[in-house]
């Protein structure tokens, strides 16, 4: 497989992992908040990093000078932008956050890959982009979102910040991950990120909450499924697919989040699909077939 089909398939797979832990966390959330949920995220996520990476024997040397732009990465995208995204996704329904998620970050990757990593596109990947766009829209709109209208405008703000953290931190991220394992980078960002909201949550005494949940071994079992889902379709996987394509694409195709959502929808929960939704995958898939022979 070359890089760009490697790239597009992990984002792909991505875009899969998030929809179902969407999905997860949100039924999850009760009973953490939005901080909590991300610091637990993120001691686990690195802990089955290290376990895997360990166990494949993985090279896990990181050259000194790049290590404070791995931390800033981090703290950016994992700690503050993680802890925006739980926050937003108790204000917000699946649907109204894929909705701000869905074209957004393919327009700031555009815009950061082309001011900070000089990438440009061709006119095919354009056009690709451009009906991902227009099938995802096919998709997800009208919205409804039974949440008041300052809940929702709240939790926007959030989802919108959040988007900002965390795409400049892939754009920090990429070059590194020319010389070094997607792995590597992946589990000393999730220890980076960890360490930071330890250190929070301890000084806002916040970790009593956290062990009083995983009390309860049904949910600590859920969270944990939900978290190695997330960490290694989602967070390992989207550092892969950036690695490989160019950010925009790479973006574009991590944003099919809505997609997986209602197909699940259709085949679990007997969800009657309309015309305009057939239609919207059909110009999807169209436009996944573009990039892969792009």
């Amino acid at each position: 497989m070359n890089t760009n089909l490697l790239g597009i398939t992990s984002a792909l797979i991505c875009a899969m992992s998030w929809a179902i832990c969407s999905l997860l966390f949100k039924k999850l959330g009760n009973k953490l908040k939005a901080i909590e949920m991300a610091t637990i995220k993120t001691v686990f996520s690195g802990i089955i990093l290290l376990f895997i990476a360990l166990l494949c024997r993985a090279d896990l040397t990181i050259e000194i000078n790049n290590l404070h732009i791995v931390g800033i990465s981090s703290i950016l995208g994992i700690a503050i932008g993680d802890s925006l995204f739980f926050a937003s996704l108790s204000k917000l329904s699946p649907f109204m956050l894929s909705s701000i998620l869905f074209a957004s970050p393919v327009i700031l990757s555009a815009i950061f890959g082309f001011f900070f990593l000089n990438e440009t596109l061709s006119v095919i990947a354009l056009i690709a982009i451009i009906a991902l766009l227009l099938g995802l829209s096919l998709l997800i709109f009208p919205i409804k979102d039974k949440n008041n209208t300052k809940t929702k405008f709240l939790g926007i703000i959030l989802a919108l910040a959040s988007l900002i953290f965390t795409t400049y931190s892939m754009v920090l991220i990429k070059p590194i991950l020319i010389n070094h394992s997607t792995l590597t980078i992946t589990m000393y960002r999730m220890f980076f990120s960890a360490l930071v909201l330890m250190v929070f949550c301890i000084a806002t005494k916040k970790i009593s909450t956290i062990q009083t949940a995983f009390k309860d071994k049904c949910y600590a079992l859920k969270l944990i499924g939900t978290i190695l889902i997330a960490t290694l379709g989602g967070f390992w996987l989207s550092l892969v697919s950036i690695k490989h394509c160019k950010l925009a694409i790479a973006s574009s195709v991590m944003s099919l989040e809505p997609l997986f959502a209602l197909i699940f929808m259709i085949l679990f929960y007997k969800y009657k699909a309309k015309l305009k939704e057939f239609v919207g995958i059909f110009i999807i898939i169209t436009a996944l077939l573009l990039l892969y022979l792009e």
